[in-house]
């Protein structure tokens, strides 16, 4: 099992590109999207869909992800074993949502490039090789040397981490608040379910990923407070 998260966009050729190292280094694997259509180097919104995304596979999944503005570079290529599961990926902070909630300590080596690599779709030419070698059985030591500090983006401040398809709000703030604030909006009506709002009615919730998330019934939150990926928010108290 091999999933994908990039920012290359729905219907990308890249990933197509990717899909045929990876079949090609594994033929029997089974690739799945997570999501292709994250806003283009955001990696804080990244790293929370790849966390969101990749949390229900069994042990022994392997997840690519390549959101990488720093391509070519000198940001070391990982692979990265966390329990009996890998994530391979560039070392820039998109796995930061991933190791806060986590519990258990990383495993990482740094990829060696391979000869001839693109210098502009290591996608393609060095992470799916590497993610494909995984899923294939191969040891996570024989990728490459191991490495420590893995780069972890700051705590984000409170703000919007991701926008879903029906325009809910998805916030860096965990249960218990009091309400939210984002610009002069203050929402401060709390309810379990869409159900138990009026249509049209803001309203605050602890979701199924355990963030709290803003919506509105019947329409789109991300409309009504013209908010984003990291649009600015506030807890608020009692």
């Amino acid at each position: 099992m091999i999933t994908l998260t990039t920012d290359f966009g729905a219907g990308s050729p890249y990933v197509a590109a990717m899909k045929a190292a990876l079949l090609a280094g594994c033929p029997e694997a089974t690739l799945v999207d997570i999501s292709h259509a994250v806003g283009a180097h955001d990696l804080e919104a990244a790293g929370f869909v790849l966390w969101a995304g990749t949390r229900h596979f069994a042990d022994g999944a392997v997840h690519l992800a390549v959101v990488d503005p720093g391509v070519g570079t000198e940001r070391r290529p990982l692979a990265v074993q966390l329990g009996r599961s890998y994530w391979v990926a560039p070392d820039n902070g998109l796995l930061s949502c991933l190791l806060r909630e986590s519990r258990q300590q990383p495993e990482a080596v740094q990829l060696q490039r391979p000869e001839g690599a693109s210098a502009t779709f290591e996608g393609r030419d060095l992470f799916a090789p590497a993610a494909a070698a995984l899923a294939a059985g191969a040891r996570l030591a024989s990728l490459g040397q191991p490495v420590e500090d893995l780069k972890r983006l700051p705590e984000p401040t409170p703000r919007v981490l991701w926008v879903d398809a029906f325009g809910n709000l998805v916030t860096s703030l965990k249960p218990p608040v009091s309400g939210v604030k984002l610009g002069p909006v203050s929402v401060r009506r709390a309810a379990r379910t869409y159900g138990e709002v009026g249509q049209g009615e803001l309203f605050y919730y602890t979701g199924s990923m355990g963030f709290v998330e803003v919506g509105v019934s019947g329409g789109r939150a991300d409309e009504l407070l013209g908010a984003g990926p990291g649009t600015a928010i506030q807890a608020l108290g009692s």
